[in-house]
């Protein structure tokens, strides 16, 4: 009786202590488990806040130091090149002026002292200078007028180059032509002369010169222009 009564005690003891030692397991365990997530939590935190605080300051000092050098440069560089390119302008305006146009143009020819070649003076009549380039367009013209008009001339092969006129001065060009020969040619005793891109032409009187060329037009043009710019002055 007395080994089963011991027994018994010792299943409840044993018992009791499974139950603790459950318990104390569990606990311990949710314990464990909660300081581990808790830990695992605050690493992840430090490790957030580390590369936040590490990183993002880095990336963004970096980045606006990127930005900034390379706006700065860039902003700098366009400024510079955007002051350079208004300065050339105002240079360029300040030294040729603006377009030459009919308006403010006394147009007149004049023997050249060469055979077959015409002299067309531009004077700037105009308050300020002003500037051409390139060739001026030419179409003879007899004594009925535009409804009586010759052969277009043809662009002589010679570079053009920008000329200046001041206000009272004149630029010139000449104009070469291939006198007929048969006689059955006809005479001209004006020009329809176009200063370089312009649209408006002005007639110009020739007086006492005259240029007679072939009726009929041959593969080689009867009148030939060169670009303005022969020669720039005062005229006198």
């Amino acid at each position: 009786m007395r080994v089963k009564k011991m027994s018994a005690l010792a299943l409840i003891v044993a018992a009791a202590g499974l139950s603790l030692t459950a318990c104390t397991s569990s606990a311990g365990s949710s314990a464990s488990a909660n300081t581990s997530a808790s830990t695992s939590a605050s690493t992840a935190a430090s490790s957030s806040t580390g590369a936040s605080s590490s990183t993002t300051p880095g990336t963004s000092t970096g980045g606006q130091g990127s930005t900034s050098g390379s706006s700065s440069s860039g902003s700098t560089g366009s400024t510079g090149s955007s002051k350079g390119s208004g300065s050339a302008a105002q240079a360029k305006s300040s030294t040729s002026g603006a377009r030459c146009k009919v308006p403010h143009l006394a147009f007149s020819a004049t023997a050249s002292g060469t055979e077959d070649e015409i002299v067309v003076n531009m004077k700037n009549t105009g308050s300020s200078k002003c500037s051409m380039h390139g060739f001026p367009g030419v179409q003879l013209v007899g004594p009925d007028g535009l409804g009586d008009a010759g052969p277009d001339a043809a662009r002589a092969d010679a570079t053009a180059s920008t000329v200046t006129v001041g206000s009272g001065e004149e630029t010139r060009f000449l104009l070469h032509f291939s006198p007929d020969t048969s006689g059955s040619g006809k005479t001209y005793t004006r020009l329809l002369v176009t200063p370089p891109n312009e649209r408006v032409g002005e007639i110009v009187n020739l007086n006492d010169l005259t240029i007679t060329v072939a009726a009929a037009s041959g593969t080689v043009p009867d009148v030939v222009v060169d670009p303005v710019g022969y020669h720039v002055g005062s005229g006198k």
